[in-house]
């Protein structure tokens, strides 16, 4: 708890009206270095806005949003009725640490700028611009999801307790196959559903179960990190293909990696660039995979998240072979601290061998967690959320679109896909990117450069903005903090440039 003391008055703090510099980041940024200086000590008091607005002569709004600012990122916190406060843990302890590139396929890059949780008890990793796959938190059905929960323990029994399917709770794994049947139209029953402990969960069982050392894997190029970890720990041999308008290069695959025993697909919204596998290729695919025995594993994150037209049939759905072993997640629809997703098996004799590998991983997920989604799905809660997220999530990408525009036309271009919870927008030649990563560090903003997931086929300069987690207000304010960064990349660019010469 903030500590009761008088309010401060932080002497220094000079608001130019001349500069370039909006107000409010002045006044965010003199109080950011004053706190991280340790001029301003944890539980300190912060002047009252109207206070600190008189005394420098601004308007109280330009107080407020600088202030606002500072607690996003987690520098004050607020109290009601007592004031704001300096917070008595800060942030840029947690700065400064980066996603390992792809080791032994690609050179060493800087992933991302995000946040990690520091070793000491209580610590929590922050959500800030522009993080991606993270779902909005502030809209999730709290009281649905708690009257759900009191429901649950009441009718709580004794044989609940006890150890469960290893595969998962009966009743989801029924909502679950009822679910992907209507929304998605995977052909399935309860039965071949496997709920996991998260997503990587599911794909180190799919590893442990079905690969061998050096069998090689079709890799979408660029692609998903954690699919590549899975598939690295394997000791498998990693294929590369690249990505086009309309998917995976199949053919590419075919020519230079015959003889695969799996290929890893996100057909939906591939990751990271959004491309959507064409109905051809997933035919394509699909004939590929039963002629020579390919197992297909297709991803299906961000499926639920369409916001033009219908989403194609997923491949499991057109799979006549068998060879599709199908992957979703509740953490980006629902929350990430649920750690719950699910695989379904192309067939029943596949479910024995599953059941073994999953017994020796971790016996079985959480039973409080499966009941109270369980009952969720059965009562409509999770389709309405799906439904209403859809709607926010479609206007918040219209709003960073618009805010791209406005603040660096020509510098960040988007190329915008019709669903998904993020955006791939390309670099200008005027920007210099290993600038723009540490001035991203610098600024405080989480930005995933799409280099940093490419294994062998180089990709035009592109980063990776997530919008679904953040306010029209934190975009702007991400914004206006990316369009600084870029003003530095873009004289990064020039400096270097200069010393060539």
């Amino acid at each position: 708890m903030p500590k009761e003391t008088a309010e401060i008055n932080p002497a220094g703090i000079r608001l130019s009206k001349k500069s370039s510099t909006p107000l409010y980041t002045q006044l965010y940024a003199q109080f950011r270095e004053m706190i991280l200086s340790k001029r301003l000590r944890p539980g300190e008091r912060l002047p009252a806005s109207r206070n600190l607005a008189k005394e420098l002569g601004v308007s109280r709004v330009i107080i407020s949003q600088g202030y606002e600012q500072l607690m996003m990122e987690g520098y004050i916190t607020g109290k009601t009725g007592a004031g704001t406060f300096v917070a008595t843990t800060l942030p840029d302890s947690l700065l400064n640490a980066m996603i390992p590139a792809n080791e032994g396929i690609a050179d060493a890059k800087k992933a991302t700028t995000a946040p990690v949780i520091r070793d000491e008890p209580g610590e929590r990793v922050e959500v800030i611009p522009f993080q991606g796959g993270t779902p909005s938190l502030d809209f999730f059905p709290y009281k649905a999801w708690q009257q759900v929960g009191n429901k649950v323990l009441k009718d709580l029994k004794g044989f609940h307790l006890g150890y469960d399917d290893t595969l998962g709770h009966w009743p989801l794994r029924t909502a679950i196959a009822d679910y992907l049947r209507v929304s998605r139209a995977v052909n399935c029953e309860a039965s071949q559903v496997i709920v996991v402990t998260g997503s990587q969960q599911g794909l180190n069982l799919v590893v442990e179960t079905l690969l061998a050392k050096g069998d090689r894997i079709w890799m979408e190029d660029p692609g998903y990190p954690g699919a590549l970890d899975a598939f690295q720990a394997a000791a498998a041999e990693i294929c590369p293909v690249p990505v086009e308008e309309d998917g995976l290069n199949i053919d590419y695959a075919m020519k230079h990696y015959p003889g695969a025993r799996l290929a890893y697909v996100t057909p939906s919204h591939q990751s990271p660039l959004g491309k959507t596998l064409s109905q051809e290729k997933r035919k394509q695919l699909l004939e590929i995979a039963t002629k020579h025995s390919i197992w297909i594993l297709e991803d299906d994150y961000d499926s639920e998240f369409r916001y033009e037209g219908r989403p194609q049939t997923s491949l499991q759905g057109l799979d006549t072979g068998g060879r599709v072993i199908y992957s979703g997640t509740f953490s980006k629809v629902l929350f990430p601290g649920l750690r719950l997703a699910y695989i379904v098996l192309p067939t029943l004799e596949m479910v024995a061998q599953f059941r073994k590998a999953k017994n020796n991983l971790d016996r079985q997920s959480p039973i409080m967690d499966q009941l109270i989604l369980a009952k969720f799905m059965e009562e409509g809660y999770f389709l309405r959320h799906i439904r209403k997220m859809r709607l926010l999530y479609a206007e918040r990408q219209k709003v960073l679109i618009r805010l791209l525009a406005e603040y660096l036309p020509g510098d960040i271009i988007p190329d915008v896909a019709p669903s998904g919870m993020h955006l791939v927008c390309y670099l200008s030649e005027r920007i210099d990117v290993d600038t723009l990563r540490e001035e991203a560090v610098r600024h405080h903003l989480v930005l995933s450069f799409v280099d940093s997931m490419t294994l062998r086929h180089s990709v035009p300069p592109a980063i990776v903005l997530g919008y679904t987690a953040f306010s029209k207000y934190k975009l702007k304010m991400g914004v206006e903090k990316l369009r600084m960064c870029v003003e530095s990349a873009v004289g990064g660019r020039s400096s270097k440039k200069e010393i060539q010469k």
